[in-house]
């Protein structure tokens, strides 16, 4: 390219609605390069200022920016902010993310000692887009055997939020709405709105005990048809709610009628009463379920989750794996390895260590007596508890860290401003009972100021 077309490159980009500049050489060239009578030129001042605009960052996506803040990555820092002073105090006591306090199975531990130990081990080299076959074959067994899914498909997935935008992706046109339910679980909302155009996102309501409004949900499907994808928990994040399965075949049936597809997030399926068995799943091919690790095994931090599809839902399946191979390729060996591990300690395992939350359940429901409402307590890991109205429950949160050393999270991330979800899973059941102590302080504190 000669120096002296410089000044029309400038003055075309500056037209262009530039959002991503390629360059795949240096524009300009040494003086031995320079085609004979060509001649450096100089920039006047205005050419200068207008190159100074073509190289300014460009915009951010507004559908990114318009997407909630992360909460848990907001909370921790804050608990960050505040640690030094109640260090001498044992600490603040979290009861913000989604956590169990217990560690992985042994089964999972020996598993992974002996993958690293294996002289010609795989884990280096990328593994099937849809997962490991041994992992996929003990997830088929598990899902036959423990959730009635006979015809289905299991997609390994980068934990259970990976298999919802999984979901997303596949299922979910431009132009399509998705509805999902306050409290909402909040990394639903965002990645929908950081995908989908902001009106396309609806948010229906629940009854005071956490169960979504299905006369609501009946007549939006009835008056729009562009509803394609419904989102359910259950066991509810945030609600801490049991639906029954009546409930849920309701879901499923008005999904089936109005053509759209339900998508049932079973990542608590082992956390529900002592006694109680989970029963949320369906065959019906316009119904995907989403399963995770990350809580009853404990093996959150190594991002392991999976999907299932019907054989019934033609292409669904291999559509996703276009979606599976442009975000992990595939999980990393290392996880599914450790998961497999961990299944093999049994969903009795699991049972054995969901029975200790009872004394934090029991601990917490006592701390939140004094609010006027409460939610949740027959599934999953949480309770939320309604303020005083009018309360700010980010600033409620804040003092909650600073002054009572407990944190919880915001409810205005799950769409109901004013409460907080507090989780009774991340301690062992003594500090839980301490953290219960301080958050019943905190919460006597806030809502005599509140009435104030």
């Amino acid at each position: 390219m000669h120096l002296n077309n410089y000044r029309v490159l400038v003055t075309l980009l500056s037209s262009l609605p530039l959002r991503f500049c390629f360059v795949a050489r240096p524009i300009f060239v040494s003086p031995v390069q320079r085609p004979q009578g060509a001649r450096i030129c100089s920039m006047t001042s205005s050419e200068s200022s207008i190159a100074a605009q073509v190289t300014a960052v460009p915009t951010i996506s507004s559908k990114i920016q318009s997407t909630l803040d992360p909460c848990v990555v907001l909370m921790k820092a804050m608990i960050g902010q505040y640690a030094a002073e109640w260090e001498a105090k044992g600490g603040i006591f979290s009861l913000a993310q989604g956590v169990v306090w217990w560690r992985e199975p042994t089964s999972s531990t020996q598993a992974l000692i002996s993958a690293l130990q294996e002289k010609d081990s795989m884990l280096h080299m990328y593994g099937p887009d849809e997962g490991l076959i041994d992992l996929r074959d003990a997830l088929q067994e598990k899902i036959r055997d423990e959730n009635g899914l006979e015809h289905h498909q299991v997609m390994v997935t980068v934990g259970a939020n990976q298999a919802y935008v999984n979901c997303v992706l596949t299922l979910v046109e431009e132009q399509d709405k998705c509805v999902v339910f306050k409290p909402y679980y909040f990394n639903h909302v965002m990645a929908l709105q950081m995908t989908l155009p902001k009106d396309c996102l609806m948010v229906g309501s629940s009854s005071d005990d956490g169960i979504p409004d299905l006369k609501w949900l009946e007549s939006n499907l009835r008056q729009d048809s562009s509803i394609k994808m419904v989102t359910i928990v259950n066991p509810g994040n945030p609600t801490g709610t049991l639906l029954s399965r009546d409930f849920l075949q309701k879901a499923v049936d008005l999904c089936r009628y109005y053509g759209c597809w339900l998508i049932l997030d079973c990542t608590y399926e082992y956390f529900v009463p002592r006694g109680s068995r989970f029963d949320g799943c369906f065959k019906d091919p316009h119904v995907l379920h989403i399963f995770s690790f990350s809580k009853a095994y404990a093996l959150a931090g190594y991002r392991c989750g999976y999907v299932t599809v019907s054989r019934d839902a033609h292409g669904v399946y291999e559509e996703m794996t276009k979606v599976q191979d442009t975000i992990p390729i595939a999980p990393s060996r290392i996880s599914q390895i450790a998961a497999l591990g961990a299944m093999k300690a049994g969903s009795s395992w699991v049972e054995e260590k969901v029975a200790t939350l009872d004394t934090g359940r029991s601990a917490i429901l006592k701390a939140l007596e004094p609010l006027d409402q409460i939610m949740g307590g027959s599934g999953a890991m949480y309770i939320m508890g309604k303020l005083k109205d009018g309360s700010d429950d980010q600033e409620v949160a804040r003092r909650l860290v600073q002054e009572f050393g407990v944190a919880v999270i915001p409810g205005s991330f799950c769409g109901s401003p004013g409460w907080i979800r507090v989780c009774y899973a991340n301690l062992p059941p003594e500090k839980c009972l301490e953290a219960a102590v301080r958050l019943k302080k905190g919460i006597l504190a806030v809502e005599e100021d509140a009435s104030l």
